[in-house]
């Protein structure tokens, strides 16, 4: 059989699908005719995207969701399953907290590493149980990033809970393949998100700083992000699991070097 791009009668929760790079992952799956549970902590932002979704056509729910309590990550994937069982996940949810590590409050250690790793493994798990329950396969891709490889000051609670998904991303494909779950994570540099345009409207981000080292020399647009989720998620994917595919515009390429000169 042929793979096919189309996600038509596939169920897709997306954990933190209301903004960044999970809205345009929501917006993705949906236009390619997944129904999509948009999922997020700020349930109003998340009722709203749905709606805006569910306006043009689409088809799509929302639920609010703390992936960092267990117990409400199985309430979510088994709420999402009364209509069309949910086979396709993605986890854009994350916490960050940027502090010198000698500085770094133990707390938002804690919140950080609970959310972006511990919440990550919560709702793997959920969606995986109820997939095995149902005796079907799905797929599961995570938002990872460059900081899981790379240091970069202030983000040492960031890129440990980043490491942390590329280590469970591997280990889950290993035990879960035999589900025919797959497994997978997009590891980002930079993405013009809503945050990043925020601060360098403001000045307190200079964007010639964070592309320096990108040898394509520009930050990427969350829809190139989206993209490579959808991959991920489509019949193409099919045999892939366990990998984490950078789409960083060569930023992971880069060795050593701490910038590029940009020649027009």
């Amino acid at each position: 059989m042929e793979p096919t791009d189309s996600f038509i009668g596939r169920h897709a929760i997306v954990v933190g699908g209301a903004q960044g790079i999970g809205r345009r992952c929501s917006l993705a799956l949906a236009h390619a005719g997944a129904t999509v549970t948009v999922a997020d902590i700020d349930g109003d932002k998340a009722a709203a995207t749905a709606a805006e979704m569910a306006e043009a056509g689409l088809a799509a729910h929302s639920a609010r969701i703390d992936i960092a309590d267990p117990k409400a990550c199985a309430e979510l994937v088994a709420s999402s399953s009364a209509e069309i069982q949910p086979d396709l996940l993605v986890n854009c949810a994350t916490l960050y907290r940027e502090a010198p590590a000698i500085d770094q409050d133990p707390a938002e250690w804690t919140d950080v590493i609970h959310v972006g790793l511990n919440g990550a493994f919560f709702i793997s798990q959920s969606f995986a149980r109820a997939l095995v329950a149902a005796g079907i396969g799905g797929r599961i891709v995570h938002i990872s990033s460059v900081s899981s490889t790379h240091s970069m000051f202030a983000k040492a609670a960031y890129g440990t809970s980043k490491a942390g998904i590329d280590a469970m991303t591997r280990a889950l494909a290993c035990e879960w393949g035999p589900y025919g779950i797959c497994i997978n994570a997009v590891s980002p540099s930079h993405v013009t998100t809503e945050a990043i345009e925020a601060a360098a409207a403001s000045g307190a981000l200079a964007i010639d700083r964070l592309t320096a080292r990108i040898p394509l020399g520009r930050l990427a647009d969350p829809d190139e992000i989206a993209d490579a989720v959808v991959f991920l998620l489509s019949d193409r994917a099919r045999f892939i699991t366990g990998q984490v595919l950078g789409v960083d515009g060569g930023y992971s390429a880069n060795g050593d070097f701490v910038e590029i000169l940009h020649e027009p």
